[in-house]
């Protein structure tokens, strides 16, 4: 019954203009599963939150909405969305979208292999490179949304993908998404693949929703980069997911 409601996307959308050519060694991130844009009140938190923000990360974003101005006449960001999915009804679709004060200098980006076994529906990586000029590096930011309600053999496979998205960059990394670790396997296998690619997790005080099972599914990791202030919204109920907000600075090669 659910499969006549979606259609196949997986494909990239880039909208806006960024308004700097390279990302300061100083940056700020916001990340945050919209939940679809459903909530009333989204819109002005958003505004709020993504506020002087060098770097947004979303999930469950969409795309041919009411909200699409924002970020197709932004003179601020450049939007990228890779988009999994289309309402057929609705023609609403659904993916993960990246905003960024300067334009990304390569980009690749996925869907699962495995898909959610009600909707069909596919669950996006994308992962955007920016010029980092004062130490003649490349900054790796990988937005995620991870698969869901399916076995751990899939979850797992979909994991690896991401992770080889990383293999080859030999800079500092921010990755970060909503990665559906609502069991303590699931966070200790990702937990075993961060530590292998010498991603540490940003930790914060948090406030864990029964929806969730009381587990965290959003997540941080980062190497190379040194963590200045982290905050979760918990004040924020505009989404079944709390905002989170970062400060980040980049580490000078060879800083501990």
């Amino acid at each position: 019954m659910f499969k006549n409601r979606y259609s196949a996307v997986e494909s990239i959308k880039i909208m806006g203009t960024a308004s700097k050519e390279t990302l300061s060694t100083d940056f700020s991130v916001l990340l945050w599963n919209v939940f679809k844009c459903q909530k009333k009140g989204w819109q002005e938190d958003f505004k709020t939150l993504s506020k002087d923000k060098d770097l947004i990360l979303l999930q469950e974003a969409i795309l041919n909405s009411p909200f699409d101005n924002y970020f197709s006449q932004s003179t601020q960001y450049q939007w990228m969305m890779a988009r999994s999915f289309k309402n057929l009804k609705t023609r609403i679709e659904t993916g993960v979208k990246t905003g960024s004060t300067v334009p990304a200098s390569d980009y690749v980006f996925s869907a699962s292999v495995p898909s959610e076994p009600l909707s069909q529906t596919k669950k996006m990586v994308l992962a955007c490179e920016y010029p980092l000029p004062e130490y003649g590096q490349r900054l790796l930011v990988v937005n995620c949304h991870l698969i869901n309600f399916v076995s751990f053999t899939k979850f797992r496979s979909h994991l690896e993908q991401i992770f080889q998205t990383l293999e080859r960059h030999k800079g500092p990394i921010v990755l970060a998404g909503d990665f559906n670790t609502w069991n303590n396997k699931r966070l200790r296998f990702f937990n075993h693949l961060a530590k292998s690619f010498l991603l540490s997790e940003v930790k914060m005080q948090r406030k864990p929703k029964l929806m969730h099972l009381f587990k965290h599914l959003d997540h941080i990791y980062c190497r190379g980069i040194t963590v200045v202030q982290a905050q979760v919204h918990t004040d924020i109920h505009s989404s079944d997911h709390y905002p989170i907000s970062l400060a980040l600075r980049v580490q000078a090669s060879g800083e501990p």
